[in-house]
């Protein structure tokens, strides 16, 4: 048999790729089973216009490019995320684009991680190293919590991360072209930004020319962050970004039982809000937040072991993993949450650290480099082992994740809220001016059915819906735009201060005339509309 006979054919190196990239598209339409949910319904012909309705994330089924979504009214809180959901509204669905976004962006992630495995595999091609890499990418505790807290975009970026890194790495003007794009993408939300910017500057470190690289990096990510910076500072300014120093024990990472705030994030979860803890994850702990330790653990036996022999591979990603767990970790201390309390009362800006564990994502990519070279360096048969023991522990992290997030799937709103915003936009053309719109009761927050969520009219009624900006955390108030709060109050105690703050229109949702003072100021007032849900005020000047 000759040279030429021993080498692989085409077919046998084109099915495994194949296969590959089967399971990764596999795991984004199981893992993100709501978003598939969502176009299959939009593309259903006679059904209904579906949302995406969750605590934060509201993503209803039109949106309008009001100046809470452009960054025009107080501090930019969505933006670009908004703008640009809103400026395709008329075009795309919003829950079309979101849900088109988090599918590629899942099967993308997985590739990338994928790719990553081969990469530090010495290239010994599709390995099970590889389908263990793109697993660990979209099935993990973090990806479930933040989808439901309602953080879509910076579940976005957390699995784009990987794909991030291998962009970062490579040297060559696709890859350039790549991280571009990819960073474009994690940049519709700040945090998205930050997770991206550090991830790319962290694995431009492997290889040649690193400080010309990094700084190219950081330069992006300075330029994409023009969307929300510049709105700060010309609408708000900086020292709007200041916030109360309690956000620090409410936001901080929270412990899990039986593994504490340490192992908590080291296996990925650990999120503050304890209603957006997987079901299944709750009720079977300490079994399920144990299988993240332990996997974290083989991973730190792991590198050591590889640093030891100098064979260990991407290093600087490795200590950014040590990093995002290590950090949030001693920023729930007692020390840590005073530094943290100190660093949002004064530091203008800081408020987007103070939910530390959205940053655990950062491990991503080093978990990933790690878990590979384990494996890949094993032989043949304990390959296989070693890969089926890492999946067993990723699935168990979180046991029940399609039915975990049952409550991403998609909703329909009520109708009303389309003849609120249409009735918003007819007083606006009558009068030839953008509305000051002030919502009452106070809070952003509303029940949508069984589900607590940003109030969607803030997404979809015209003008300048007027967003109080505070939440309710463990029954205590944080942040609140001040003028906003200061007019609910004077609205609640019965001070008819409307026009003198520039207000056009009151809406009243759900009763909210039962509070006497509201129904002294308004009792006067023109109602020029009603749906037995919600009632429109004008207000004369």
């Amino acid at each position: 048999m000759t040279t030429q006979d021993q080498r692989p054919s085409p077919l046998s190196t084109v099915r495994p790729q194949l296969l590959l990239h089967l399971w990764c598209a596999l795991l984004a339409c199981v893992v993100f089973w709501p978003f598939l949910s969502t176009l299959i319904s939009y593309a259903t012909p006679g059904s209904e216009a579906a949302s995406l309705i969750l605590r934060d994330m509201v993503v209803p089924h039109s949106m309008a490019l009001n100046d809470l979504a452009t960054g025009h009214d107080g501090l930019p809180r969505a933006v670009p995320q908004d703008t640009v959901l809103a400026w395709l509204s008329p075009v795309v669905p919003p829950p079309v684009t979101v849900s088109v976004l988090m599918l590629v962006g899942g099967y993308v992630g997985a590739l990338g991680a994928a790719a990553i495995a081969r990469q530090v595999g010495s290239g010994r091609g599709v390995s099970a190293a590889a389908v263990i890499a793109a697993a660990v990418t979209l099935w993990n505790p973090y990806v479930a919590e933040r989808l439901l807290q309602g953080h879509w975009s910076v579940v976005l970026a957390g699995v784009l991360l990987p794909a991030v890194a291998l962009s970062a790495m490579r040297r060559s003007p696709a890859a350039v072209v790549s991280l571009v794009a990819l960073t474009a993408v994690c940049a519709l939300t700040p945090t998205g930004l930050i997770l991206a910017t550090v991830t790319a500057a962290v694995a431009a470190l492997v290889g040649s020319a690193p400080v010309r690289r990094v700084l190219t990096v950081v330069g992006l990510g300075i330029v994409l962050s023009l969307p929300w910076v510049i709105p700060t500072l010309l609408n708000a300014g900086a020292d709007a970004t200041r916030t109360d120093a309690a956000g620090a024990a409410l936001f901080a990472a929270g412990a899990e039982p039986g593994v504490g705030t340490l192992g908590a994030l080291a296996g990925l979860g650990g999120i503050w809000n304890a209603e957006a803890v997987p079901g299944s994850r709750e009720a079977l702990a300490p079994v399920t937040t144990g299988a993240g330790v332990i996997l974290a653990l083989a991973a730190v036996v792991t590198a050591v072991l590889l640093s030891r022999r100098r064979q260990l591979r991407g290093g600087p990603l490795i200590w950014l993993a040590l990093a995002a767990v290590v950090v949030p970790t001693l920023m729930s201390t007692g020390p840590g949450l005073a530094v943290t309390g100190w660093l949002l009362e004064y530091v203008p800006g800081a408020g987007l650290v103070r939910d530390s564990q959205k940053f655990v994502v950062l491990a991503l990519p080093g978990l990933i480099v790690v878990l590979s070279q384990g494996i890949v360096r094993l032989s043949r048969g304990r390959q296989v082992g070693a890969a089926a023991t890492v999946l067993v522990l990723v699935w168990a992290s979180v046991p029940a994740l399609p039915r975990d997030i049952s409550e991403v799937a998609p909703v329909q709103l009520d109708s009303a809220y389309d003849e609120l915003a249409d009735q918003v936009a007819i007083w606006q053309n009558d009068h030839g001016t953008t509305a000051r719109i002030l919502l009452w009761p106070p809070g952003n927050y509303r029940m949508i059915g069984d589900r607590p969520a940003l109030d969607p009219a803030l997404k979809m009624l015209p003008g300048r819906p007027l967003d109080p900006g505070y939440l309710i955390v463990d029954d205590a108030l944080v942040d609140g735009n001040p003028d906003t709060v200061t007019a609910l109050n004077e609205l609640a105690s019965g001070e008819d201060t409307l026009a003198v703050r520039g207000i056009d229109l009151v809406i009243v949702e759900d009763g909210g005339l039962d509070t006497r003072g509201v129904a002294d100021v308004l009792k006067d007032r023109n109602e020029i509309w009603s749906s037995g849900r919600w009632s429109l005020y004008a207000v004369d000047r």
